[in-house]
This record gives structure tokens, C-alpha cells and sequence, in this order.
């Protein structure tokens, strides 16, 4: 007896119909990771062939270089050039800004303490090299290491005097910082008075505003024409400027691919760098970069007074300074310390302030007559 309902056969397992969407679906997902494997592999490349290297000798940097106290650390120099033009040597050149950046080995914080151009330190010796003369170990302006040995004789200067054994080196001229802040979309940044300096190639109104790459170039290199004039005044507006920077690569500037692939490009294009740093130690630095806190970005500058001796010139100030070497060496936190503190006395000026970048830290109870952390 019917049940009134007509049953078909259930259909073979082996039916051809079903196979073929399968083999479309597996094919499809195939070449859908093939491609996504070939873009990978296209922009490695790409960022690759757009890095050029400096080479370094174990020698250039003595036999007598720091112990690494935490191997997951990383700890970057980076040497802003003079020149309108990146290149691997080139007589006479000068360093303008001279930083050391530490990642910390858990990825939480991230470090960068300044040293002034005008910094008299005691140089070690260096081999000349590439047409440079060399330098002999004397008292000096730890910016003349650059222009007398190159940048190997920058990285044994810093070493030395810092005892931080150092991962990695950047060296970036003008024509790079200029790419890298048109890649980003420019920064925000607000100015209370007019800036209009000459000599920087700058003239800017007062307001909110985005600063394009020349722009941001003349701002950073700017010094007579805005706050007290010196130096010291200057690193503390590059902080801040470099903070906005921070800032918004740590929004949503390096999420977006599109966004990221045009930084990495930029950035790429505009360094000379050592071996050892690849696109690959890049990538992990951006995204580390993003992941961070502004409130774990801290940029500080070295412990300094004025020069009695040498007018127009600071000296270092050792115990703190060594305080701070040493916590950066040890891979310390430097939050909630004398270095990290609200920044008091430093020169300062009421022209600039960044657009929601991050903190920008210096030595607590700093005195404005010699820069000396106080305990």
C-alpha cells in the first residue's frame, strides 16, 4: 500500500555533478592562495630590491663591544643625513638627527632617546674609510663621528658611550623623510603663530593643519626661527612631531593594506640600512608599532647641560645618562620614571602642538639651565 509519496533513489556517492563542484571549489581556493602567495612574494621582492645596504665590518665596531642582556630586544640607530640625497658615503656629510629607538623584548614599549647634534662626548678612535679620514679618540661633537668615519664610526660612537649593543642601523636623508610623510597622508599638527623660516624653506599659518612631506621636513629642521633657537628646543618640536607621526600609525594607517603597502614602499625607498635589516624586520617593527599604546611610546633626550668650557655647545650628564643606558640595556621599563616623568624646564616654545600624538617624555625635574634629571 502507497503511502502516497514518491520516494526518488538517494543519488550515488560517486555522482559526477557533486565532483565537479568540488574540484571547482578546490581549484578555486588553489588559485586564490597561489595568488595571494605571489602578491606576498611580489612585494617582498619589490621591498627587497628597494632596500640598499651599507656594509659594516666586526672590526669597524672594536672587539670590544657590548653584551646583548636581552636577546629578544631590538635596538635601532637611526641617523637623519644632511643630503637631499641617500647615499652610502658621501665627504662631508653630517648627521642632523641621531636617535637610538629600543623595542622592548615583549613588544610593550618603545624607547627613543635623542642626542643632540651640539653633545660633546668622549670619541673613540676610527678607521678612515670610503674617502673619510677617520677619527682619533678625543672630546668632541658626537655628530662629527658621522662626517669623519661614516656610519660604522656613528654606531661604535653610541655604543661606546652608551654600553646598549646595537641590532640594527637606519640611515635616512631628506628626500626620504619627505616620501615616508607623503605615503602616511601627511600629519596633523596645530600651530599657534605663523612659522616663516628661510633657511628651512618654511612658511606655514597659524591653525590646524596637515603637514605635507616638505612641509614636515621644514618644520623638523627648523631652529632660530621658532621657540629660544637652540638645538635642545628643536629635538623637543621633533618629538612632538614625530609623536603625531606615531600617533597616526597606530590608528588605522597600517591596517589598511593599500595604506601599508604604500608605507612599506616609501620606507623601503627612502633608508640605507644594514644587512641584517630586512623587510621582514620592518614588517615586524610596523606591526609591533601598532599594537603599542601611545602611552608606552616614549621619546626622551639624553641628560645634557650647557657647555662652560665650549659655548654653544651641552655636555652629557653621566650618572643619569648612565641610569638611563643602563635601564635600556637591561631592557627595563622606563614607565613612571625620572626619564618618563611630565617634562619640566626643558626650552620650550608655545608655537606647536601635535594633533592627539603620543607622549612625549623627558628627563623629570629637569633644570632649564643645564637639562640635569633631578632625583
Amino acid at each position: 500500500m502507497s503511502d502516497g509519496l514518491i520516494n526518488s533513489a538517494p543519488k550515488p556517492e560517486g555522482d559526477p555533478q557533486r565532483r565537479r563542484r568540488l574540484h571547482l571549489l578546490l581549484a578555486s581556493v588553489t588559485c586564490l592562495m597561489l595568488v595571494i602567495l605571489l602578491a606576498i612574494c611580489g612585494m617582498y621582492w619589490k621591498f627587497t630590491s628597494n632596500l640598499r645596504h651599507f656594509e659594516v665590518a666586526e672590526a669597524d665596531l672594536g672587539n670590544r663591544r657590548p653584551a646583548k642582556a636581552s636577546p629578544g630586544a631590538l635596538n635601532i640607530l637611526i641617523v637623519g643625513s644632511d643630503q637631499q640625497t641617500v647615499s652610502v658615503a658621501n665627504p662631508g656629510e653630517r648627521s642632523d638627527i641621531l636617535m637610538l629607538a629600543h623595542l622592548s623584548a615583549d613588544r610593550s614599549e618603545l624607547n627613543v632617546v635623542s642626542f643632540p647634534r651640539d653633545l660633546l662626548v668622549p670619541l673613540p678612535a676610527c678607521s678612515g674609510r670610503e674617502g673619510l679620514p677617520g677619527q682619533r679618540a678625543h672630546l668632541g661633537m658626537i655628530n662629527s663621528s658621522f662626517m669623519f668615519g661614516g656610519i660604522s664610526c656613528t654606531w661604535k660612537t653610541v655604543e661606546t658611550l652608551t654600553g646598549i649593543k646595537i641590532d640594527h642601523v637606519i640611515k635616512v636623508d631628506f628626500s626620504g623623510f619627505r616620501r615616508i610623510v607623503e605615503a602616511i597622508g601627511g600629519v596633523e599638527y596645530c600651530i599657534s603663530e605663523p612659522i616663516h623660516d628661510k633657511l628651512a624653506g618654511l612658511d606655514l599659518a597659524a591653525g590646524c593643519q596637515t603637514l605635507n612631506g616638505e612641509e614636515a621636513l621644514g618644520y623638523v629642521r627648523a631652529r632660530y626661527s621658532i621657540g629660544d633657537g637652540t638645538d635642545i628646543g628643536r629635538i623637543h618640536r621633533q618629538h612632538e612631531f614625530f609623536g603625531a607621526m606615531a600617533q597616526k600609525l597606530l590608528g588605522a594607517q597600517l591596517a589598511n593594506p593599500v595604506r601599508l603597502f604604500s608605507f612599506m614602499d616609501a620606507a623601503t625607498k627612502s633608508v640605507i640600512t644594514d644587512p641584517g635589516f630586512s623587510p621582514g624586520v620592518m614588517r615586524e617593527l610596523a606591526f609591533a608599532v601598532q599594537h603599542l599604546s601611545s602611552e608606552n611610546i616614549h621619546f626622551i633626550t639624553m641628560p645634557w647641560h650647557y657647555s662652560t668650557a665650549s659655548p654653544g655647545r651641552v655636555e652629557w650628564v653621566e650618572k643619569p645618562a648612565k641610569r638611563l643606558f643602563r635601564s635600556i640595556a637591561a631592557d627595563k621599563s622606563l614607565m613612571d620614571t625620572e626619564f618618563t616623568r611630565a617634562k619640566i624646564g626643558e626650552p620650550q616654545d608655545s608655537t606647536t602642538k601635535p594633533c592627539g600624538a603620543s607622549r612625549v617624555d623627558h628627563c623629570a625635574e629637569i633644570s632649564q639651565a643645564d637639562g640635569v634629571a633631578r632625583p
